[in-house]
């Protein structure tokens, strides 16, 4: 039960903190300012982890540096309590210790307030057995304790800044392990029933319940701030047609129309989903004969032609050698036909012609040229 009611806290706290943060960005349109009236909403309940945590590490003689300034501009909904830093020196023990004790605190003044100032006890019995007729009464016997508005703001804000990093809780897994194994041997020994059951329940059972009813208490005051904050936004964004989201934890500036369109595309893809994971149980697992594969060459279809291309080589590149080419000799060439070459006379007579042999060694020397 307690881990129900810790869940359900958690996600109104995140909404709530989302949602006081983007109200303020949309009244003031400015990170700055509205950082410094998201810290101002959570004052008292930051002043309380704060001083907490000052006040138990002083017990434990840890040192704790104070390191106060004022918060800087951000764009998560997120409070970064670091105004009172531990010492990097103090052991896991000590620092988790430190860590929780603003928890329990908070838990103790939320138990406080809610039984022997706002008379929630009272309130139980008025409901009876949960007729709706006795809300009435119930709830003039929980608003006539004075400065009632007062004490739930207080239960709000502390409430909603005493959960420590949980990472700073490491130290405390070695101490539940210890106190596990301590339970479980004095149950083999058979002196469990006797130092548990009859000696340490009753302190056990009274701690849940603390515990369980702060929780309650803060869920119901969750939830009425909740719808309050939910109608001034709505409000807000109906007269400025401004609006905002938050993406992986920051604030990102929207028009009201937008964020409308993407939370319904949202929802059909959300719906899309919920219907094909529906089908999907229905069939069963999927079956490869169920999956419409093509087939070459099927009924009223011609097989696509197949084209081959040769693939040509690229060209090579072609180097400069840098060297120059050969020399060109310049002039004109005369063309002098035999007839009228006059020959000398005593000059021997020109070898005879024989046209068969001339054109076998023509044809010799055009293969000898292409094998060339």
């Amino acid at each position: 039960m307690i881990a129900a009611l810790l869940v359900v806290m958690r996600r109104l706290e995140r909404w709530l903190h989302q949602h006081i943060f983007k109200v303020g960005w949309l009244l003031t349109r400015n990170l700055e300012t509205t950082t410094i009236l998201y810290y101002l909403i959570f004052l008292p309940g930051v002043f309380a982890y704060e001083f907490v945590l000052w006040l138990v590490a002083g017990i434990f003689n840890v040192r704790a540096e104070r390191a106060i300034a004022w918060p800087e501009a951000q764009a998560v909904a997120e409070l970064r309590l670091n105004f009172i830093r531990l010492s990097k020196t103090a052991g896991s023990l000590k620092t988790a210790i430190i860590s929780i004790s603003p928890l329990i605190s908070g838990v103790l003044i939320i138990g406080y307030i809610a039984n022997n100032v706002l008379n929630v006890s009272g309130f139980v019995q008025a409901m009876g057995d949960g007729n709706l007729e006795n809300l009435g009464a119930a709830l003039a016997i929980l608003t006539s304790t004075p400065d009632f508005w007062l004490w739930v703001y207080l239960i709000f804000v502390i409430g909603n800044t005493m959960w420590p990093d949980f990472k700073a809780l490491r130290g405390w897994k070695p101490i539940v392990t210890a106190v596990m194994v301590v339970v479980v041997l004095l149950y083999m020994v058979g002196l469990g029933e006797a130092l548990i059951s009859r000696t340490l329940m009753v302190p056990i059972l009274q701690g849940i319940n603390i515990l369980s009813g702060a929780l309650g208490v803060l869920i119901v005051t969750n939830l009425f701030f909740t719808a309050v904050l939910g109608a001034v936004e709505s409000l807000i964004e109906r007269i400025t047609g401004d609006s905002a989201t938050f993406q992986n934890g920051k604030l990102v500036a929207m028009r009201r129309a937008e964020v409308l369109q993407m939370r319904q595309q949202q929802r059909e893809r959300e719906a899309k989903q919920a219907a094909a994971a529906k089908t999907q149980r229905a069939v069963g697992l999927p079956s490869i004969y169920s999956f419409p594969l093509p087939i070459p060459g099927g009924p009223g279809k011609e097989p696509e032609p197949i084209i081959v291309r040769k693939e040509e080589a690229p060209a090579l590149p072609t180097a400069n050698t840098g060297r120059a080419g050969p020399a060109m000799i310049t002039g004109t060439a005369t063309v002098i036909s035999e007839s009228t070459v006059e020959e000398p006379p005593g000059s021997p007579a020109p070898p005879r012609q024989n046209p068969a042999k001339d054109a076998q060694k023509s044809d010799a020397q055009e293969e000898a040229d292409e094998r060339f």
